[in-house]
């Protein structure tokens, strides 16, 4: 049933039809059913190495992209209405790799990636000489989170 609500919310685009009362009248209410569109960005702030990015999810690959110094891989999309959307990246260096989810589905328990990411839903990744790092929005910094992995 709340499917069904969820599903006619989203279909009549935040409007619910009062179906009690003549002569029926629409009121506008603020449904907040699916978070998005969400911003994910791969930066390359390496010394001097360029930057293969490869991100997908399971049903969308985005492709090799060679990033240069200073510039950034970027995409967006919106949650799907299960909240399970999932992306991955392998990003390659001269010298090393490392894969990573860039994305990810969580609980309104622990929604540790959607703080980082902000109210402006942005997710910022950072490839730096000592590995990845997630911005955090709201403190505008830098996160450690993965290492380079040494080929």
């Amino acid at each position: 049933m709340v499917l069904l609500w969820l599903a006619t919310t989203t279909l009549v685009g935040g409007q619910v039809l009062r179906s009690s009362g003549p002569p029926p009248e629409r009121t506008r209410y603020h449904v907040h059913v699916l978070n998005g569109p969400y911003y994910v960005h791969v930066l390359n702030g390496l010394s001097y190495h360029s930057l293969d990015v490869h991100c997908q999810s399971k049903d969308d690959d985005l492709g090799h992209h060679l990033v240069n110094h200073g510039d950034d891989f970027q995409w967006n999309f919106i949650e799907n209405l299960f909240r399970t959307t999932l992306f991955w990246c392998r990003l390659e260096k001269s010298d090393a790799y490392v894969s990573f989810e860039s994305f990810w589905p969580e609980s309104l328990k622990n929604p540790w990636l959607r703080r980082r990411c902000g109210t402006q839903l942005t997710c910022l990744w950072t490839a730096k000489d000592d590995g990845i790092y997630l911005r955090n929005m709201p403190t505008n910094v830098d996160e450690f989170v993965h290492k380079w992995i040494a080929t």
